[in-house]
C-alpha cells in the first residue's frame, strides 16, 4: 500500500524501527554466522531433509475441465465429484492424480480426509481437495512455524509489540487510544505478524523457488496446524500466493482456471521489500486454453511481439504476488498454480540467505558476480530455524513502521497529517501498494453497543468490493465463523444499485450486516476491484451512526431484512464456503 506522508504521528514508531534495526542487524549477523559455523549435523535437531535444498520445488496440479469466464460459474459437491486428473499443461511433468500431500503423521485433534468429506453432508465442498494443499505449502508452513518459535522471533516480538502499541496509542488519540479488547488482541497481532515474517524468509529464495500460501487465518491440515499470518489488512475474500523471482533467472509459470472462475485474478510483481507494484496481469489479459490452462512466462525481457502471458522483472524485483478473489466462496474456487525455474544461477547458500534480495542493487544486474556468490551450494542446516530464526527476526524489524503506516491509512489525514475522527470513511482512492489498481476506503469505528455505522456504497464501475472490518492491529479476526465482512457477491442491492451496509455489535436483522466481532472499536478497509477503466463513474462512500432503535428510518425501504434461522442458514453456508479453502480439512 501506498505509504501516508511521513510527518508526526510515525515519529515515535520510527524511534522503535531504529532501536530494533540495530538489535535486529546485530542478532542476524551473529546469528547467521554463528549457524553457519556449526556443525552440519545440528540440522537433523530441525528435522531437516535435504531434499530442502533441491533446485525445483514444484506443487502438484490436478484438474478437471474448467471455464476462464465468470458466468459459467458452477456449484459441485465432493459427493459427485472424484479426484480431478492431471492438468495437461505445456512444460509440466507427470504428477499422480491426487494433491494429497505425503505428510507423515496427523494430530490427533485434525480430521482426516475420508472423516472430512464424510462430515460434508451438512457442509457441502465443491472441491474433493484444495489446490492450496501441495507439498511444497506443508513443508515451507512446517519450517515457518519453526522459524516463528525460534528464541530470536521471540526476543524481537517483544519490541514488536512494543512498537504497535506505541503506534496505537498515537493513531487512536481522538478515542483513548487503543479499547481493553483490542489490547488483549495484540499478543495474537504480533505472533502472526511473526509468522508471516517467518514465511517471508522462506521465500526469499529466487532460485529454489515455490508457489507459497501466506497472509492467511490459521488452519489445520496434512498433520499441521498452522497460525495465522494475517497482516496490514489481509483480505477476507482473497488467497494469497507468493513466488520469489529474479531478473537474472527465467520462469515458467503454469495454471488452471477451475470450474468455480474467481471474481478478481492478478498477478503482480513486487519490488524490494517494499511490495511496490511495478507491472500487473489480469485474467483478462491471459490467454487461456479452452480447458482452463494457462503458461505465463517470467524473465528480465520485455514480451516477445504478441505474447500476452509475461512479466517483465526489473533489477529490484523480488516476488510474484497471485491473488485469487472470491466473490461467492460457496462457487469460486482458487486456482491452481506451479512455478518452474528454467535458467539462471544455481540454487546457493547465498540464495538461501537472501543475498538476492538484499544485495539486490549489488549483484542483480552483474551476471559475473551472481555466478561467482553461487559457488557455494545450499546447506540443509539454512534451512533450520538456527539461520531462519535471525532472517525471520531481520525481516521483523520493518513491521513497526509498517504497521504505524498502515493503521493511519484509516485514522490520519495523509495530506495534513491531522487526526480523522472516527465514523468516517475516506472516499475510495488508489492508496495500495500491494495492488495498484484497487481503489480502497478506509476509515475506523468507534461504536457503543446500541449504535450502529450505516455505509451506503455506490460501486459505480467497480465489478468487486468488500467491506471487510479489522481489529486496531490490522488485521481479521474469525471471519469464517462470524460475518465480519461482505461484499457484493454476498450483499443485497438496493433498487437503484447501491448497497446497504449496516456494521454494529448487536445483529439488525438486516441481510447486508457486517459484524464487528464483538469490538466496539476497529477498523474498515473497503476495496474495490475490477474498475472499468473507461468509465467516468467512481466508487463512492457515505456514512452514519445511528442509534439501533432509528435503524429503520435510516435504511432503504426495500432493505431486507432476515430470521434468526435465516442468519444461522447464512453462517453455516459461509464455514462450508470458507472450508473450501483448506478441502478436504474442516476447519472450526
Amino acid at each position: 500500500m501506498r505509504s501516508p506522508t511521513h510527518n508526526d504521528p510515525f515519529r515515535p514508531a520510527a524511534g522503535y524501527a531504529r532501536f530494533v534495526g540495530r538489535v535486529g542487524a546485530l542478532a542476524v549477523f551473529l546469528g547467521v554466522g554463528t549457524a553457519i559455523a556449526m556443525p552440519a549435523a545440528h540440522a537433523d535437531t530441525e528435522g531437516a531433509s535435504p531434499a530442502r535444498t533441491s533446485a525445483t520445488a514444484t506443487s502438484t496440479s490436478t484438474s478437471s475441465s474448467a471455464s476462464p469466464t465468470r458466468a459459467s460459474r458452477k456449484s459441485r459437491t465432493a459427493s459427485s465429484h472424484t479426484a480431478r486428473p492431471s492438468a495437461s499443461v505445456s512444460g509440466s511433468s507427470e504428477r499422480p492424480n491426487t494433491r494429497t500431500p505425503r505428510v507423515p503423521g496427523r494430530s490427533s485433534g485434525l480430521l482426516t480426509p475420508a472423516a472430512a468429506v464424510a462430515a460434508t453432508s451438512t457442509q457441502e465442498i465443491s472441491n474433493q481437495v484444495s489446490p492450496l494443499g501441495t507439498p511444497a505449502q506443508i513443508d515451507r508452513e512446517r519450517i515457518a512455524m519453526r522459524y516463528a518459535n525460534s528464541l530470536p522471533v521471540a526476543l524481537m516480538k517483544l519490541v514488536l509489540r512494543r512498537g504497535f502499541r506505541a503506534a496505537a496509542e498515537e493513531q487512536f488519540a481522538l478515542v483513548g487510544g487503543p479499547d481493553a479488547a483490542n489490547l488483549q488482541l495484540l499478543d495474537n497481532a504480533v505472533d502472526e505478524y511473526a509468522l508471516a515474517s517467518a514465511f517471508s524468509a522462506k521465500i526469499l529464495n529466487p532460485m529454489n523457488p515455490a508457489v507459497v500460501t501466506q497472509v492467511a487465518p490459521p488452519h489445520a491440515w496434512f498433520g499441521v496446524n498452522v497460525g495465522g499470518s494475517r497482516l496490514l489488512y489481509d483480505n477476507p475474500d482473497t488467497i494469497y500466493r507468493f513466488i520469489p523471482v529474479n531478473k537474472l533467472a527465467e520462469y515458467v509459470l503454469t495454471g488452471r482456471i477451475l470450474e468455480g472462475t474467481p471474481a478478481d485474478t492478478t498477478f503482480s510483481v513486487l519490488e524490494g521489500t517494499s511490495g511496490k507494484t511495478s507491472s500487473i496481469l489480469a485474467l483478462a489479459d491471459l490467454d487461456i486454453s479452452p480447458d482452463g490452462t494457462f503458461v505465463i512466462t517470467v524473465s528480465g525481457e520485455a514480451a516477445a511481439p504478441g505474447l500476452k502471458n509475461h512479466l517483465q522483472l526489473t533489477s529490484s524485483s523480488t516476488l510474484i504476488a497471485a491473488r485469487n478473489t472470491l466473490g461467492d466462496w460457496n462457487v469460486e474456487e482458487p486456482m491452481e498454480l506451479e512455478v518452474q525455474k528454467v535458467s539462471g544461477p544455481r540454487n546457493s547458500l547465498f540464495a538461501q540467505l537472501g543475498g538476492f534480495v538484499f544485495l539486490a542493487r549489488l549483484v542483480n544486474d552483474r551476471p559475473m558476480l551472481a555466478s561467482l556468490l553461487s559457488v557455494i551450494p545450499p546447506l540443509a542446516i539454512a534451512d533450520t530455524s538456527l539461520v531462519g530464526g535471525p532472517l525471520t527476526a531481520l525481516l521483523l524489524v520493518v513491521r513497526v513502521n509498517q504497521e504505524a503506516k498502515y493503521m493511519a491509512l484509516a485514522t490520519t489525514d495523509s495530506v495534513t497529517g491531522e487526526l480523522r475522527p472516527p465514523n468516517v470513511m475516506t472516499q475510495p482512492a488508489s492508496n495500495a501498494e500491494f495492488l495498484a489498481n484497487q481503489l480502497q476506503s478506509n476509515g475506523y469505528f468507534q461504536l457503543a453497543d446500541d449504535e450502529a455505522l450505516v455505509l451506503t456504497i455506490d460501486p459505480a464501475s467497480a465489478a468487486f468490493f468488500t467491506v471487510p472490518v479489522y481489529n486496531d492491529w490490522t488485521i481479521t479476526d474469525d471471519y469464517w465463523n462470524q460475518q465480519t465482512s461482505l461484499n457484493n457477491d454476498q450483499a443485497v442491492p438496493n433498487g437503484d444499485g447501491t448497497y446497504t451496509m449496516v456494521v454494529s455489535l448487536a445483529d439488525p436483522g438486516v441481510a447486508n450486516w457486517v459484524s464487528t466481532g464483538g469490538l466496539s472499536q476497529g477498523l474498515i478497509s473497503m476495496r474495490f476491484q475490477k474498475l472499468d477503466p473507461d468509465s467516468p463513474e467512481v466508487p463512492s462512500v457515505q456514512s452514519e451512526v445511528v442509534k439501533l432503535a432509528d435503524l429503520p428510518d435510516s435504511l432503504p425501504a426495500d432493505t431486507m431484512f432476515v430470521t434468526p434461522e435465516e442468519r444461522a442458514a447464512q453462517l453455516e453456508a459461509r464455514l462450508a464456503g470458507f472450508n473450501k479453502r483448506w478441502a478436504p480439512y474442516l476447519q472450526s
